[in-house]
């Protein structure tokens, strides 16, 4: 028996999926994107913890260089995502199949996995994070471009505070695992978490059904159920198998689905017309600005409450509980901004950020009132970052549509290519940022540093996200009260 054929058995080839309707469901996708996301991520950042004792014990690194390789492969994935993430936008947003992109980024994923976990030389890290830098570029921008494809644009807020979730856990909760199952079991345990979370989202990839796809299978049971009711004299069992075959025998046809022709392709000189949306722009660097918080937290969290409170690395992980809690709002948070739109959510949750990060100054001394403090601070840098993470993800949506409204191709992926490139940017300048200024001025100035950024962001939140500039919106809006008195 051919390969193809055995395939051809496990996918029944001609026949109607299994589950179908759960398979093709808007939760099922929601589901297998937000478990892409995070399992794009774990990799990534579970290996903070591990990677000095993996340069010096298996790749054979000076002490003395190992904090400049950390440096040199975050460097790698970094350029890795900004060479291939506008590559895949552009080449997702000319398939129409979003399913099998996301299955090569799955195998390159597996691939990075491997050469780090069996890392014996500087080189197999080199590879192995740029790897991980082009499938976390796939799967950012395909990813979220099938969410877009599967959910109704006066949904996406919801939706993206879905895979808000599955981001801060990644994010937070990888280094904290990583450092406890090292720690306590040993090395290739690390990576056995890795290659288990791999397994469940190769499951959850190769179970998906696009809705497009799903499509032609609903017709043909609406197109058998119409042609059962309106024709009795003949057997049910030989309609519906006649109104089959018939159905299998025709090529499926997106246009027959939609009912008229799609618009062609955009080129690439429209896909870059992008770059000219002041909407967009002021997302991207929301984005930037977020991750960079963020990610300043990992790269100067840990060493505080180490120095501060004498906290082991356990206590060191668990202090970021604090700050992934409040992301359970994302959802919440979406739904507001599909009702309100996005613009004074994000701009509220950049402001909330902005007193608690100036607030960090005053936790100084091993008490449990300044413990309990820094805690509460952190919340309150969470609850920012729930109001932050949906509506900001979704501008990229809302500003794609509004520029290219009149046209059915829209480069969504392409856009969420852009998201990638900005969130892996903020990613790299925030550690730089908190680790400069904490080593020179100490963590209560990371906070301020901090708090700068977010008020700025907070005010090109409001006056470019959600709809026009908001001098524009306010000029309309004496225009139309001057027309009517």
């Amino acid at each position: 028996m051919t390969i193809p054929r055995v395939w051809d058995m496990i996918t029944r080839r001609g026949k109607r999926p299994w589950l179908l309707e759960v398979r093709s469901s808007v939760t099922f996708i929601l589901l297998m994107v937000a478990t892409a996301v995070f399992t794009d991520i774990f990799p990534y950042a579970v290996i903070v913890p591990v990677l000095p004792y993996e340069l010096e014990s298996r790749a054979g690194v000076r002490k003395s260089k190992v904090q400049f390789w950390i440096s040199v492969s975050l460097a790698a994935f970094g350029i890795a995502v900004f060479i291939s993430a506008p590559v895949w936008g552009i080449l997702a947003d000319r398939t129409k199949n979003r399913r099998a992109p996301m299955l090569v980024g799955l195998a390159i994923l597996t691939a990075a996995t491997f050469l780090l976990c069996f890392m014996k030389n500087v080189a197999m890290l080199m590879l192995g994070r740029m790897l991980q830098g082009m499938t976390s570029a796939l799967t950012w921008s395909v990813g979220l471009a099938l969410v877009v494809d599967t959910v109704p644009t006066e949904r996406i807020g919801w939706a993206m505070g879905w895979v808000g979730i599955a981001l801060a856990l990644g994010t937070m909760s990888s280094p904290l695992l990583g450092g406890v199952v090292f720690a306590k079991s040993g090395y290739y345990q690390v990576w056995a978490m890795c290659f288990a979370l791999v397994g469940v989202d190769v499951a959850f990839r190769l179970l998906v059904i696009e809705k497009k796809n799903a499509a032609k299978w609903l017709q043909q049971a609406e197109t058998m159920q119409s042609e059962i009711t309106h024709v009795p004299s003949r057997s049910t069992s030989s309609k519906a198998d006649d109104a089959e075959e018939t159905l299998q025998s025709q090529p499926y046809d997106d246009e027959n689905l939609c009912g008229e022709k799609q618009p062609g392709q955009l080129t690439v000189k429209e896909m870059f017309g992008l770059f000219t949306s002041p909407r967009l722009l002021a997302a991207l660097w929301g984005t930037v600005a977020e991750a960079a918080v963020l990610a300043a937290f990992d790269s100067t969290l840990p060493i505080f409450v180490k120095a501060t409170f004498r906290w082991d690395s356990v206590g060191a992980g668990l202090i970021f509980l604090p700050l992934v809690f409040p992301t359970c709002l994302g959802p919440v948070v979406g739904h507001l901004c599909d009702r309100y739109g996005p613009r004074w959510l994000s701009a509220f949750g950049f402001m909330t950020y902005t007193p608690f990060l100036v607030c960090l100054r005053f936790v100084t001394d091993n008490t449990t009132a300044h413990k309990v403090m820094l805690c509460g601070l952190l919340a309150g840098v969470g609850i920012g970052v729930a109001f932050t993470f949906g509506p900001v993800t979704a501008e990229i949506t809302y500003a794609i549509e509004g520029r290219y409204k009149d046209r059915g191709a829209k480069p969504i992926a392409l856009g969420y290519a852009l998201y990638n490139i900005a969130f892996s940017a903020g990613v790299m300048i925030g550690p730089l940022l908190g680790g400069f200024v904490n080593e020179s001025a100490g963590f209560g100035t990371v906070g301020w540093s901090l708090a700068i950024i977010s008020g700025i962001t907070s005010m090109l939140c409001a006056t470019f996200i959600g709809g026009p500039p908001l001098w524009k919106k306010m000029n309309q809006r004496a225009t139309e009260e001057d027309t009517l008195s």
